[in-house]
């Protein structure tokens, strides 16, 4: 006799399962459950905009109403959900004003970032920077980009994290939160190709770094982050 959990993903065999294991019993659920459904959020498998069901993601992961109703207050206190009286908890939908506003904000604190990163990352850093390098460019499939997407993750967050700022890591964690899902909208190959200016953009933040000028690296993370906001903004304008 099939578990409410295997009869749960059978129903919903037609689309790929938001989340790939239920939350193990000996973990804190409250926040097992909205890590779990926050990175739901971030790489877009739950979109701006939808609304959650809680009895759905509660047998979906395993766990109680009330676990995933905690998990739900959490998201919205991180300001990636919102309540609404008698509907109950949806994504957040950033304006396109708001949108634009955290893409600034992480353009000046990332700035500031990599300006301190410059004269404190290591060789190792730089060489994973390398690494990464060439996995930021997304290929002709929506995977890629998903993949693309992780790897561009990486390569910012080694410079921000070489910083040593966790004041300055902290904020950008949570703007990140808010502007991940529509920047995997960036990276969809299918509605523009961005990879050959990712590459370039990226080689000449990892020169600046090397040279230990913070100050171009900085600069050019922000051309690389307008460029970025005005490409999502056209496609949601388009889209709306």
């Amino acid at each position: 006799m099939k578990s409410l959990r295997q009869h749960n993903f059978m129903n919903n065999s037609q689309k790929e399962p938001r989340y790939l294991k239920s939350i193990p019993k000996t973990s804190s659920l409250v926040t097992i459950a909205y890590e779990s459904i926050r990175e739901a959020i971030t790489t877009g498998r739950i979109k701006p905009g939808e609304r959650m069901g809680q009895v759905e993601l509660a047998k979906e992961l395993g766990v109680s109403e009330r676990t995933v109703r905690e998990a739900f207050a959490r998201l919205v206190a991180k300001g990636l959900a919102i309540h609404e009286p008698f509907k109950g908890v949806r994504v957040a939908a950033l304006p396109l004003e708001e949108l634009q506003e955290v893409y600034v904000m992480r353009a000046l604190l990332e700035g500031r970032a990599l300006e301190l990163a410059a004269s404190r990352i290591s060789a190792d850093e730089l060489k994973k920077m390398c690494e990464l390098l060439p996995l930021t460019a997304a290929g002709t499939t929506p995977e890629s980009a998903k993949h693309a997407q992780a790897a561009n993750r990486d390569f910012h967050w080694i410079a921000i994290r070489a910083s040593g700022s966790n004041i300055l890591a902290t904020i950008l964690e949570q703007l990140w939160e808010l502007m991940f899902a529509y920047d995997l909208l960036y990276q969809d190959p299918g509605k523009v190709d961005i990879s050959k200016n990712d590459y370039t953009q990226h080689s000449r933040i990892i020169a600046a770094l090397k040279a230990g000028d913070g100050s171009k690296a900085a600069l050019i993370n922000t051309e690389h982050i307008a460029q970025t906001i005005q490409i999502i903004i056209s496609h949601l304008k388009d889209d709306a």
